[in-house]
């Protein structure tokens, strides 16, 4: 099959050429290839490697086949090739039935779905790690106010099998909004910024002791990005993640009690969210997610305390890039791939994310001048950009 006249783009190149590809292998890239294979024309496309998602969850966070089928479904409109599962699911991923479970639902989707390991099951116990890596468990979930002991214990884990610790840095002491004008204005009680930070700092002493790799989810706060960047000049494998939404909104969006922008962690003020632009534009910040969490509509329609955390967006994710961070010069499709593709494909070991001969063909097809409409989110309907087609 060759796909001719596309816009290739991953970190290293943009440029427009021929692709061919057999066996879902890339074998040629070329400028004009005439071989006697099946022809797409891609004239104003764009091809690039599929994203990878290390932050996502299944509706209700319930692990159900249903659910897995529309995350996927959902995933592959955005762009979203792979994602990581996290495990705090109904039921947990705590288990060799839960990974067998999604297993066989895998083998039947268009997107691959890499569970995370939950570290403590639902006694509190440490779960057998090595068991359950060996099956299908890409990484293993670790909440950073957990006992020292067991965070010790994960950690060597971590180290003796070579597999990332993905971090939720957050002391869990409460709060529903963001620490400011907003929380006093509506009168809802706030989360304290050294939620987080203080928990970065904790966990960032342990990945360097075991010089293990560590993944960072969903970082708000400004010190947490400083943390993250001093302690990767000693361990490289420290990545810092932020969510798109964090990027593109801040708490004024949660004025009139707007349950559809409580996430958690909450929306930033507005200086905070400026900051993160800035980190972002100045390579501070290595993944970026949708950090999906859909609910039932039910669930957001309540006050604002009781309503549930999580955005549905992920099949919008694409679009929500290219019109609010492409169109508006924060950044390119380059650094995008690079953020989107290749960073969290070096997390995942996965030999994946650039558009190379002899590399597999995992990778999209999108056109920058279609409309593409997200319903339910704070954002704006109607965005720039869509994917096509996976190939």
């Amino acid at each position: 099959m060759i796909f001719k006249n596309a816009m290739i783009c991953d970190e290293s190149k943009l440029q427009t050429t021929d692709i061919q590809i057999k066996d879902n292998i890339i074998v040629k890239i070329d400028s004009n290839i005439n071989d006697n294979d099946e022809i797409i024309d891609c004239k104003d496309k764009i091809i690039m490697p599929q994203f990878i998602d290390l932050n996502v969850f299944p509706k209700n966070k319930s692990l159900s086949r249903k659910n897995l089928e529309s995350l996927a479904k959902k995933a592959k409109a955005g762009g979203v090739g792979i994602l990581t599962l996290n495990s705090n699911t109904n039921p947990k991923i705590d288990n060799e039935m839960i990974l067998e479970f999604i297993k066989s639902i895998n083998k039947e989707l268009e997107v691959v779905i890499h569970p995370l390991i939950s570290s403590i099951n639902n006694e509190n116990k440490l779960v057998d790690i090595s068991i359950l890596h060996s099956m299908c468990g890409i990484g293993v979930n670790l909440q950073s106010n957990l006992s020292p002991n067991i965070i010790d214990k994960i950690a060597k884990y971590a180290k003796m099998l070579d597999i990332p610790v993905f971090v939720n840095a957050d002391d869990n002491l409460g709060g529903v909004i963001n620490y400011g004008e907003m929380s006093a204005k509506l009168g809802l009680p706030a989360r304290n910024p050294l939620s987080e930070i203080k928990e970065v700092a904790k966990i960032l002493e342990v990945a360097i002791f075991y010089n293990i790799k560590v993944v960072f989810q969903a970082i708000t706060e400004i010190r947490s990005i400083d943390l993250i960047n001093q302690a990767k000049k000693i361990n490289p494998n420290i990545f810092c993640e932020v969510s798109i939404h964090h990027l593109l909104l801040n708490d004024t969006a949660c004025d009139n009690y707007n349950t559809l922008a409580k996430i958690n962690p909450p929306l930033k003020d507005k200086t905070t969210q400026d900051n993160l632009i800035e980190f972002f534009k100045n390579n501070k910040i290595d993944l970026l997610t949708s950090m999906q969490c859909a609910c039932y509509k039910s669930l957001k329609e309540q006050v604002f305390e009781q309503a549930e955390y999580g955005i549905d967006a992920i099949n919008g994710y694409f679009s929500l890039i290219y019109s609010y961070l492409i169109k508006t010069n924060i950044t390119d499709l380059q650094n995008i791939s690079r953020i989107c593709s290749k960073n969290p494909a070096k997390v995942l070991n996965l030999d994946y994310g650039e558009i190379k001969v002899g590399k597999e063909a995992k990778l999209m097809v999108v056109d920058i001048n279609s409309n593409n409409t997200i319903e339910d989110t704070p954002y704006n309907k109607n965005l720039f950009g869509r994917v096509l087609q996976f190939i």
